[in-house]
């Protein structure tokens, strides 16, 4: 799959918004089969270091550990008790639906229509006095069409401290683009926002921004802080984008896999 602009594309990409929720139900299965293996033998997950854990052999003892246990109680015992057919059946159909949930949980929130993502680029050319300036980089999250929407929230909240006669406007600190906290909040996307019943029903994941931007608090508090935090983001002019429900982000993050997908492969 193809979900990130600076991954090249692939011809079967321009069908990755039929073929993706069958492959969001292996996520579970891919990661007790290959990714738990490959982040202990590798010391490391993907592009992240994780020798601060793994490279303990009281850690990568308990890895191995727990993993015979875990799957002697999870398919060794149904397969004793019930036989191979129902023990693998019910551990892959148990997984399945896991998986399927998780993922969408997860993707949702990311990778969707109108969402930033995170790149980094080089600013030079010269400076006043015409000497050539060393080339810095420059983070600013932008849209796959290229658009910066923290610009236009800036703009927006600066208008309305105009209008509402802020004495203070000219005063309002300019957030800079790659403030950690606002990345967090261009980057991510919310749905069904204030609402208890989704948010427990996504573990805190309905509430994306929050989760990132308080990873100590408990989850069952981001639908009450959410309303803070949204006024608090149009006040500097940080995005924040929510989506009504869980139904309508589904659909924008179809079509933003399968605009992913049609892209050219230059």
């Amino acid at each position: 799959m193809r979900m990130h602009p600076l991954h090249t594309p692939s011809w079967y990409n321009r069908y990755q918004h039929i073929y993706a929720p069958f492959l969001f139900a292996l996520m579970t299965l891919a990661k007790v089969f290959q990714q738990d293996y490959e982040v202990a033998t590798s010391k490391k997950l993907y592009h992240i270091d994780a020798t601060v854990r793994y490279g303990s052999l009281f850690n990568v003892c308990r890895f191995w550990i727990m993993k015979f246990i875990t799957l002697i109680y999870m398919m060794g015992l149904p397969i004793y008790f019930h036989g191979v057919g129902k023990g693998v059946g019910l551990f892959v159909i148990g997984h399945l639906a896991c998986g399927e949930l998780l993922a969408t949980m997860f993707i949702v929130n990311h990778v969707i229509e109108g969402v930033s993502y995170g790149h980094k680029k080089k600013e030079g050319g010269n400076d006043a006095s015409g000497n050539e300036k060393e080339d810095k980089v420059v983070i600013k999250p932008s849209t796959m069409a290229g658009n910066t929407p923290m610009e236009k929230t800036r703009q927006e909240a600066f208008e309305s401290s105009i209008m509402n006669s802020n004495k203070k406007a000219a005063a309002v600190p300019e957030v800079p683009y790659n403030d950690w906290a606002a990345v967090q909040c261009q980057t991510s996307v919310n749905w069904s926002p204030g609402s208890w019943f989704w948010n427990h029903f996504s573990g805190g994941l309905s509430h994306q921004i929050e989760h990132h931007l308080f990873p100590s608090i408990c989850h069952t508090n981001y639908a009450y802080i959410q309303d803070v935090v949204e006024s608090t983001c149009k006040e500097y002019g940080v995005p924040y984008q929510s989506e009504p429900n869980l139904w309508v982000a589904y659909g924008k993050m179809l079509n933003h896999l399968k605009f992913l997908g049609m892209e050219k492969v230059e």
